[in-house]
Parts: C-alpha cells; structure tokens; sequence
C-alpha cells in the first residue's frame, strides 16, 4: 500500500514501474493469506464440523467483498496517498493480531491426532 501511495509524486514510467511491484508484493500476501486461511479452516475446526467453519469463512469473505468497495472508494480514491497508507496500516495491524488469534484457536480447540 505504501508503494502505490508512493506513486503520486512521481513520473508515469517510474509511478507504472513500482506499482507494478507494489501488486506484486499484495498479489503474494494475498496468496499467503489464502494459503495460511485454508490451513486453519481445516486444522482448527473439529472434523465433525469443517463444512459449518469453512461456510461461516465465506460468510465472511463475503461481507469482506461487499464492503471493499466502498471502503476503498473512501479510503483510497478520496483520501489519495493517505488512505492507502492506512488501508496499509490496517492490513500490518491484523497481520501482526493474526498469530495471536491463532494460538489462542488452538489452545481453545485441540488439535485432533489424525489431523496433526
């Protein structure tokens, strides 16, 4: 986000070269973040009940759709350069919260033996 925030002051070629990099760069986290989300759909939901978390995840993937929109319209269109630095914020505040989330799942939920 910061990259793309960036891009503003700068020359066409240079702004089209790091934004480049910068979707690059969320293009991997998103696949990590897809990746890491499957993982923990699967192993901390007990067996009997995998189908009810992975549909209460895309519950919330698709609340998470129906606002992007406007939260990016607002954010990163209205309030320019430091709207993507705090979308950017955001996203390394839940990054930073996430490990935490997670020990605290697996504590709360014990790992079945088959799955580990």
């Amino acid at each position: 986000m910061a990259l793309i925030a960036a891009t503003s002051t700068m020359p066409g070629w240079l702004a089209v070269t790091v934004m480049t990099v910068g979707v690059a760069a969320h293009t991997v986290g998103e696949l990590w973040h897809t990746a890491g989300s499957l993982e923990l759909q699967f192993r901390l939901a007990p067996p009997h009940a995998q189908g009810q978390y992975t549909g209460v995840a895309g519950l919330g993937t698709g609340l998470a759709n129906v606002a992007a929109p406007s939260v990016l319209g607002l954010l990163c269109i209205a309030w320019g350069a430091p709207g993507w630095l705090l979308m950017g914020a955001i996203f390394v505040a839940v990054g930073l919260a996430a490990p935490a989330v997670v020990r605290w799942g697996e504590r709360t939920r014990p790992v079945p033996a088959e799955a580990t």
